[in-house]
């Protein structure tokens, strides 16, 4: 099932929260919405579901070709993951995922035997066989919002919609299940979109990424894509750590997002500075360190550019670091491997 939408608008009041969207997701896609709070990527995917609806003349919703803007949200047949589960306290983890099909109308509705053998197909599926008699309170976060996503798929819906479906969990129960979701849409092959402000989360999972920023799409494409080729500043901070040089070479720490003028821009990523303990590339610029910080695998330098006194953030191998012996207040010289410019970067 693709999914097309054209010129989205949506206003709550005076406030205009998606603006002429254009979007388009082919059939069996896993496509992530991230953006920031208020970026409009719950609204435009509420709207997709049905449950909120563009403004008067404000866009149209196409599945497969199909103009469902007027459809309300039983029309449609999604399936809608909440952030908190939104499971049935009261019922079992059995019939919290039969509970749809029950509540089917009785001339489509399947047997008891259908449902108790689809509902077990989908407890193989999300790996919780052993638990179906168990209630939601009994259950892990990450085993509830499993049963939720198999809640969803009892329907057998022609989309999948997912809203922060993680966002309720550790980081480490986050990882896990973002695999698993991985795994799971390599199995059924469902059109699915997800709403994440996690930018990890983002680039492990997803097809493709669509990149928010007040109500607008920054870019659209592949996880390498929007990573490796950012189509704005905004993205391109959005994304991960950065330093900033202007055209001069000068390094300011000051976020993109806290305003800024206009002109050449270079934005160069921690793991793209290159700490050197001699000066032999012209354009080498002398530092100090300030702190060293080891962070799993990698090791974070903290230094100070010494004829600005401004910050500049290195990510280095920890055979890097164990070959440089680096400590606070030893003097280096910095040079980048692989630079972003922009020529115009108003934020």
């Amino acid at each position: 099932m693709s999914i097309e939408v054209r010129g989205i608008s949506k206003s709550f009041g005076p406030t205009r929260v998606l603006k002429e969207i254009d979007l388009r997701i082919e059939t069996g896609e896993l496509v992530a919405l991230l953006g920031p709070s208020g970026s409009g990527k719950t609204t435009l995917l509420r709207i997709i579901a049905g449950m909120e609806h563009a403004d008067p003349g404000g866009g149209s919703v196409l599945f497969d070709g199909q103009d469902i803007t007027a459809q309300g949200i039983g029309d449609r047949r999604i399936g809608f993951v909440f952030q908190h589960y939104a499971l049935f306290k009261n019922m079992s983890v059995f019939e919290n995922i039969a509970f749809g099909l029950r509540s089917k109308p009785w001339r489509s509705r399947p047997d008891a035997a259908q449902i108790k053998s689809k509902v077990d197909a989908l407890l193989d599926l999300i790996q919780l066989g052993s638990l179906a008699q168990r209630y939601p309170s009994q259950l892990s976060g990450g085993q509830r919002q499993r049963v939720a996503l198999a809640r969803a798929l009892a329907v057998e819906p022609r989309v999948l919609l997912l809203d922060e479906p993680f966002g309720a969990l550790d980081a480490t129960v986050r990882r896990e299940l973002r695999r698993w979701l991985r795994r799971l849409h390599e199995t059924i092959h469902v059109t699915t979109i997800f709403v994440t402000h996690d930018q990890e989360e983002a680039l492990e999972v997803s097809d493709r990424v669509a990149v928010m920023r007040a109500g607008q799409i920054e870019q659209f494409g592949s996880p390498q894509e929007v990573y490796e080729n950012p189509a704005s500043p905004f993205v391109f901070q959005f994304l991960g750590h950065y330093n900033v040089f202007s055209a001069r070479g000068q390094v300011a720490d000051a976020p993109l997002s806290a305003g800024g003028g206009e002109g050449a821009l270079t934005l160069v990523r921690p793991h793209d500075v290159v700490v050197s303990r001699n000066g032999n590339d012209r354009d080498a610029i002398p530092a100090r360190v300030l702190h060293v910080g080891l962070v799993g695998p990698l090791v974070r330098v903290e230094l100070e550019r010494l004829d600005r006194k401004e910050s500049i953030d290195a990510e280095l191998t920890s055979e890097a670091s164990k070959e440089l012996a680096l400590k606070p207040g030893d003097s280096v010289f910095v040079t980048s491997r692989h630079e972003h410019s922009f020529e115009d970067y108003s934020i």
